[in-house]
């Protein structure tokens, strides 16, 4: 665009210069508006600092030159400089082509590598979730999942229901036996507690009732770790991946902490406030014991624990 209005200002001075040859009289004024025109619209287009210096040059000529007291001559020391300007113009255009291809072709690189990268770091992503979409997930997320949490969950204590016990309950050997794990399951029964709920009234049986199951859920909180409260007094705890040892010391916890729990049984024959006592089974992977079996046992251990002397617990392992 520089260089066709540097072309027709040039052209308005060759038409200027043959209308002044061929007539004494010439009017120059259509000439001067022109060249005017065309040469305002180049001057006032962007230029840079160096740009700027040559254009201030000629402009100084083009602005004497619409006058009628140039001389002819002088034209064409004027039509010169439009000529320099306009090789001027090719040069600049032809570094900044240069440029723009230099920089045209860093953009791409950027963009090229840049694409790239995202392709990678797209694959990286989706390959994550197309594992974690067909990693095999454990049965008992699959089963945590499935049921709604207001209709799993004893309205009183917050504990996991009994129904939602028997779901878990029932499908502990095929976890176990998939997994390779050794399980528990835990049975507690607060000692004395028809004495407490005659001593103390129901309203406080239910006090004691959230404080004990409280403390369970609080203890047992980790990955694996379910606590229900299967009627009445009576909790229970289901531990995948657990050993004998872990659960001796874990009951022995449970022990001391319900009893730490200071809560008055003035009425228990057993201690002046209220213990637990506890029977466990502890499941081996592959034994194939039925559940109600499972059931039994722990029951049984639960029932050696109260004959005992209560506040304490037995451990049977189908393993031994």
């Amino acid at each position: 665009m520089p260089v066709l209005k540097l072309h027709a200002i040039e052209e308005e001075y060759k038409d200027l210069i043959v209308c002044m040859r061929t007539h004494k009289k010439c009017n120059r004024d259509p000439y001067f508006r022109k060249i005017k025109k065309e040469w305002t619209y180049y001057n006032s287009a962007y230029k840079d600092i160096d740009e700027r210096k040559v254009v201030e040059v000629v402009n100084k000529s083009v602005s004497t030159s619409l006058t009628y007291s140039i001389k002819i001559s002088e034209y064409d020391s004027i039509i010169n400089k439009i000529n320099f300007l306009k090789e001027h113009e090719k040069k600049v255009a032809y570094k900044q082509r240069r440029a723009f291809l230099k920089e045209y072709s860093s953009m791409k690189d950027y963009l090229f590598y840049n694409m790239v990268l995202l392709i990678i770091v797209s694959f990286i992503f989706i390959s994550l979730i197309i594992y974690s979409i067909i990693k095999k997930d454990n049965q008992l997320k699959i089963l945590t999942k499935k049921y709604k949490m207001d209709s799993i969950t004893d309205s009183m204590t917050k504990l996991y229901n009994r129904m939602y016990f028997d779901k878990i309950f029932d499908n502990m050997p095929f976890i176990s036996n998939a997994n390779n794990w050794k399980t528990a399951f835990v049975m507690f029964d607060i000692d004395f507690f028809k004495q407490y709920n005659d001593t103390y009234g129901h309203d406080m049986g239910d006090v004691t009732l959230k404080a004990v199951a409280s403390n369970l859920k609080t203890y047992f909180n980790k990955e694996y770790e379910y606590v229900f409260r299967l009627g009445g007094e009576e909790f229970g705890v289901i531990l995948f991946d657990i050993d004998e040892d872990i659960l001796k010391e874990c009951l022995k916890d449970v022990n001391k902490n319900i009893e730490s729990l200071n809560i008055e049984h003035k009425n228990s024959k057993i201690s002046q406030v209220v213990t637990i006592s506890i029977g466990a089974v502890i499941y081996e992977p592959n034994s194939y014991i039925s559940c109600n079996k499972l059931y039994k046992i722990a029951d049984e251990c639960l029932y050696k624990s109260k004959e005992n002397g209560r506040n304490q617990f037995t451990i049977h392992n189908e393993g031994e």
